[in-house]
């Protein structure tokens, strides 16, 4: 058998390999392909993090001499391969997410948004594919503890300050509309970034003990008030998302989660109960969701002009909206009573809304833009044209308006829900009846979008608008 020196050793080896793996491939990625500049830092922190780390593990046999110290190393070994099994798992969706795969333009009008909150002006978001069907945020206080206890054993570089990831699904690289939801995620790292489950918990914890009291167990406290704070978060980063980008979020979020199927024949909701039922410890009931989110655009001033839209999607919004804090509900196996705990839960929904507002003081909401903008950019889309100059009326003056990102993404959403036919009546022999057609069109609204948003970031860094 061999000795635990030479043991040592061999699992030194292997584990400086399988750091090569990694940060090699991020050093030597294909020069052909380029990357956001948040992707680069990434890649760029992961190569030198790559470099401490083999540089330490070279040093492992050193003096030592001892067994205890042997197996102190193995202990080292264990905890530097789990660190950089976790990094692992990020490379190659980051890898992937060149920006010929990637909606660039979006990403960069939706991240200058969220810089124009003061305490965001200057964080950046490296944005990855996954493989799920849904959009993710990596959970900072999770991948930061792991990155940086590699870095505290090697002495490597900890993780870039204001630097987030997110994870959008892989078939939706080139999409505009459900790329709305983006925000979302932008919304979980505010919620970490801002420690507000620890602010909203002790208000969740108060309430049950007055509503429930000796009927909750410890344990079953502290299951159930971790679920009102996960959704907590969950409502915020809705709120959030339509604070940031309006009702395009709102109608994204109606279209992944097919929402729309609560609607009977004649545009009303269901009779069905269990439309506003969740299942314990899963998220809010999309409906109550979406009643919240009426609530901002309300707020912000979208509402009165959109409820005007002729779309299912607008009608279900209005349908949610009516719905009563007693219509919704969770079900569980459990003893605990369900309408206890979601009026808990309705004592917190205000602290988060106040929470929202203090930490979006200042930003503008975008609606008086797009209320301006938004009939001429409909009129540039019904004609097959980009809407990225608009020229003003008269048009003898030759003056032209350059609609903003949070413009060009609700408007185009509108157009898209309530206005394609117009669009395909100027086409010749398109079938509006034809799903292919519409299919086919819906996406070049998405790309004519996707273009105008490209060529406003351009004329602002020009000094044009």
């Amino acid at each position: 058998m061999s000795s635990l020196a030479e043991q040592v050793r061999h699992d030194s080896a292997s584990l400086y390999q399988f750091v090569c793996s990694i940060s090699d491939l991020c050093e030597r990625r294909n020069p052909a392909a380029a990357y956001l500049s948040s992707s680069e830092r990434f890649f760029q922190y992961l190569v030198e993090l790559g470099a401490a780390t083999k540089t330490y593990i070279q040093k492992f046999p050193g003096t030592r001499t001892q067994a205890t110290e042997y197996l102190d190393l193995r202990n080292e070994i264990a905890v530097l391969r789990a660190g950089w099994q976790f990094l692992h798992a990020l490379v190659k969706p980051a890898l992937d997410s060149d920006t010929l795969h990637l909606p660039s333009a979006l990403l960069e009008g939706l991240i200058s948004r969220f810089r124009a909150i003061p305490k965001y002006v200057d964080t950046d978001f490296v944005i990855y594919h996954t493989d799920e069907f849904n959009y993710l945020n990596v959970r900072l206080n999770v991948f930061r503890k792991n990155a940086d206890l590699i870095a505290g054993l090697v002495g490597g570089p900890p993780f870039p300050e204001k630097l987030a990831l997110v994870g959008i699904p892989y078939s939706q690289s080139s999409s505009l509309f459900m790329n709305c939801l983006i925000p979302h995620e932008m919304g979980h790292h505010v919620f970490g970034d801002s420690s507000l489950g620890s602010k909203l918990r002790p208000t969740i914890e108060q309430e049950l003990l007055k509503s429930l009291g000796a009927q909750l167990s410890a344990v079953e406290r502290i299951a159930v008030t971790d679920m009102l704070v996960r959704w907590s978060e969950e409502l915020f980063c809705d709120l959030f998302a339509v604070r940031l980008v309006g009702f395009c979020y709102s109608l994204a979020f109606i279209e992944l989660f097919d929402t729309a199927k609560s609607l009977d024949e004649n545009g009303n909701l269901s009779a069905d109960r269990s439309l506003g039922m969740t299942e314990f410890d899963e998220y809010p009931p999309d409906l109550f969701r979406i009643k919240q989110q009426v609530a901002i655009l309300a707020k912000d001033k979208w509402w009165p002009d959109l409820v005007k839209v002729d779309s299912h999607y607008i009608r279900l919004l209005e349908a949610a909206q009516k719905m009563k804090d007693t219509d919704f509900g969770f079900s569980t196996g459990t003893a605990v009573d369900p309408t206890k705990v979601t009026a808990a839960f309705f004592t917190v929904v205000p602290q988060v809304l106040s929470e929202l507002d203090s930490i979006t003081v200042g930003l503008e909401s975008g609606f008086e833009g797009w209320k301006k903008t938004c009939p001429a950019i409909e009129e540039y889309l019904e004609s097959g044209v980009v809407p990225s100059s608009l020229l003003e009326k008269p048009e003898a003056d030759l003056k032209f308006a350059y609609p903003d990102p949070v413009a060009l993404l609700n408007s185009s959403y509108k157009f898209y829900v309530e206005s394609l036919d117009r669009l395909l009546g100027q086409i010749k022999d398109a079938d509006v009846n034809a799903i292919g057609t519409r299919s086919e069109w819906a996406v070049k609204v998405q790309m004519w979008t996707a273009k105008a948003i490209e060529d406003v970031i351009l004329l602002k860094r020009k000094g044009t608008p």
